[in-house]
């Protein structure tokens, strides 16, 4: 799953962010406006045990990003809160990204993740719990909508959580290959370290990657055939992950012994991260600004925006919208803005 579902994993943490919130809008892949969603590190997710496979973890990170605004955020209240999303509305992003065509791998997906414990901790407690709930009867699969939820004891660990890594979600599904969504999600861990690097035991990595312990023993296989494809994935695509990575292996005696993984963000993360935190001193209220680069609309905000717009394609609406709003100023209150926007849309010029 994410980087902090791998179990045993012991890291440096990222320093805590003052941006605890995803961005961008996971339902439309843009690497000029990132879907990014805070998933917490080791110190909240100790230790995972399932039959999850690298697939699993890209839906378990879509979903969380998906329904991020209807998660509770109270610790203190133990609220089930059951999503329903469309499977080919899914399955359409998997497959903008590079994806298959068919959906009926995220019911069995579904049920996997459903398979899979974690055991977390926070300051106060301790606890176990899967991670995902879901409906994959016959009748559920009939319909076409996936219910899940996100367990009530956990939920509330994953959005408040203060260490984080915050991954891209349409990068992360665009990878492919055994290892790459892996070490992606260990160099994001780090990117935000005042020292954006990774520096680790061979055996270690070897042990996060899950290469088996018979397979690519010697270094120069284990390069070839693990690291270097991975990284050459990332480097290709240095807009979408946000950051290029330069690997050296470290020798003792004549054998590698360690891994340094060093990590440079390009300038359009540091500007939006920049944003994001309000320091952004240079934008004007009526440039885009912080509001462009953190509002997000959730799926409520969609629904309500296609009942005032019938037959239009909503996010193409929202990206109007975006920029309209770049040039008019940024609303008072952004949400009921959109749905406005869409609601006027609609009585000009009907159905599309």
């Amino acid at each position: 799953m994410i980087l902090c579902l791998l179990c045993g994993l012991l890291i440096a943490m990222t320093k805590q962010q003052n941006y605890r919130a995803p961005t961008g809008n996971p339902w439309q892949p843009s690497n000029h406006d990132p879907a990014t969603v805070p998933v917490p590190l080791p110190v909240i997710i100790v230790k995972v045990q399932g039959p999850y496979t690298e697939r699993d973890r890209k839906l378990w990170t879509f979903l969380l990003h998906a329904v991020w605004d209807e998660i509770p955020e109270d610790p203190q209240v133990e609220k089930l809160v059951v999503h329903e999303l469309a499977v080919t509305k899914i399955n359409q992003v998997f497959r903008e990204c590079g994806g298959d065509h068919n959906s009926k791998w995220i019911w069995e997906s579904a049920k996997r993740l459903a398979k899979t414990t974690v055991e977390w901790e926070d300051e106060e407690y301790k606890g176990v719990e899967s991670l995902l709930g879901a409906i994959i009867t016959k009748n559920a699969c009939d319909t076409g909508v996936l219910r899940f939820y996100f367990p009530p004891l956990l939920a509330p660990r994953i959005k408040k959580a203060n260490r984080f890594a915050r991954l891209r979600t349409h990068f992360m599904i665009g990878l492919s290959g055994k290892y790459a969504v892996t070490l992606y999600e260990l160099l994001e861990s780090v990117a935000n370290k005042i020292d954006p690097i990774l520096d680790v035991r061979l055996d270690m990595l070897r042990q996060w990657l899950k290469v088996p312990e018979e397979k690519l023993t010697r270094w120069v296989h284990f390069n070839q055939r693990v690291v270097e494809p991975a990284i050459k994935q990332i480097n290709a695509n240095p807009l979408g992950a946000g950051f290029t990575v330069d690997m050296q292996p470290v020798k003792k005696g004549r054998t590698v012994d360690r891994i340094r993984f060093t990590i440079s963000k390009i300038d359009e993360r540091r500007e939006l991260e920049e944003a994001m935190q309000g320091k952004n001193k240079s934008s004007s209220s009526r440039d885009e600004g912080p509001l462009l680069a953190t509002l997000r609309l959730s799926t409520i905000d969609y629904e309500r925006a296609r009942k005032a717009a019938p037959g239009w394609d909503i996010y193409s609406l929202e990206s109007e919208w975006r920029e309209w709003i770049a040039k008019k100023g940024n609303p008072e209150k952004p949400r009921p803005a959109f749905i406005a926007f869409c609601r006027k849309k609609y009585q000009r010029e009907g159905s599309p």
